[in-house]
C-alpha cells in the first residue's frame, strides 16, 4: 500500500485521513438529501396523476354534455288538453335562449345549465343565501394561485340580489388569487331559460386543452369543496372567449 498518497508520511496520512472523513460525511449528507428529494418527487407524481385523472373525467363529462346538446330531439307524443283551472305545462325546449347583459353584453349561449323558465324556477325550493367563510376563501386562493393570470368573467341573474352578492364574493376571491377579471366588473343577464346554481362555461373548442382544463378542474374542485356547485358543473359553449372561464351564477334554488 506504499503507493497510496501520503501513506509513508505522518503529515500526508493525517491530511488524507481528514479528506476521506469529510468526503464520507458529505456523501452521507448527499444521500440523505437524495432520499428526501425522492420522497418529495414521489408525492408530486401522485398529485399530478390525480390532477390528470380529474382533467380526463372533466373532459369526458364536457364532451358527453356537448354530444347530448347536439343530438336531435326525439318526437314527443301529443300533450293532453289541460282541464279547466289547470295550468298547462311549459315547454322548456321551445323557449329559445335570449340574453341581454347591460354591462358586458355577452352573446347568446348555445348551452344553458339546467334550463328552466322563470315560472319553473319560482316553484323550486329556495335555499339559504350562499356565502364563503374566511377559511373557504383562503383555501380557494391557495388552490388557484398557481394559475395566476387566468382570465375569468362572472355573470349573475339581473335583479337577483343574492346572485349578485355571491358573484361579488367569487370575483374578489379569484382576484386575490391573481386571476384577471375584464373591465366592467360583474355582468348581469336575463334568460328565457334561467340557470339554477353555479356553473362554469368554457370555450367548446378548448375542452381538451390542458391550459384551460387544469384551471377549470381545480376551480370545480375548489367551488365543490366550498359547497357552491356540483363536481359536474362545467359546460362547453362556442360563444365563450378562448382562454377564459365564465362563472355563471344562477338562481339559488334546490333541485326538484
Amino acid at each position: 500500500m506504499s503507493w497510496w498518497p501520503g501513506w509513508n508520511s505522518i503529515e500526508g496520512a493525517a491530511k488524507w485521513g481528514d479528506i476521506f472523513f469529510w468526503a464520507g460525511f458529505a456523501l452521507l449528507v448527499l444521500l440523505a438529501g437524495c432520499e428526501v428529494l425522492s420522497k418529495v418527487y414521489a408525492w408530486r407524481k401522485d398529485s399530478l396523476v390525480a390532477l390528470r385523472d380529474e382533467m380526463t373525467v372533466l373532459a369526458q363529462d364536457v364532451q358527453a354534455r356537448q354530444g347530448e346538446q347536439a343530438r336531435p330531439e326525439a318526437p314527443r307524443a301529443a300533450e293532453p288538453t289541460p282541464q279547466e283551472g289547470e295550468i298547462p305545462p311549459t315547454r322548456v325546449a321551445e323557449a329559445q335562449p335570449e340574453k341581454t347583459a347591460p354591462q358586458s353584453n355577452p352573446l347568446p349561449r348555445e348551452s344553458e345549465p339546467i334550463p328552466r323558465t322563470s315560472e319553473q324556477v319560482a316553484r323550486l325550493p329556495e335555499r339559504a343565501p350562499r356565502g364563503l367563510t374566511e377559511a373557504q376563501k383562503k383555501a380557494i386562493i391557495a388552490i388557484l394561485a398557481q394559475f395566476r393570470g387566468q382570465k375569468f368573467s362572472v355573470i349573475c341573474i339581473a335583479g337577483d340580489a343574492e346572485s349578485k352578492s355571491i358573484g361579488d364574493q367569487i370575483a374578489s376571491v379569484l382576484r386575490a388569487a391573481g386571476w384577471q377579471l375584464p373591465e366592467g366588473g360583474i355582468a348581469e343577464a336575463t334568460y328565457n331559460k334561467e340557470p339554477v346554481g353555479l356553473s362554469l362555461m368554457v370555450n367548446a373548442g378548448q375542452i381538451m386543452t390542458p391550459s384551460v382544463l387544469r384551471p377549470v378542474a381545480m376551480l370545480v374542485k375548489a367551488f365543490a369543496d366550498a359547497g357552491l356547485m356540483q363536481r359536474d358543473g362545467a359546460l362547453a359553449d362556442p360563444n365563450i372567449p378562448r382562454d377564459q372561464i365564465e362563472v355563471r351564477v344562477g338562481r339559488n334554488r334546490g333541485p326538484t
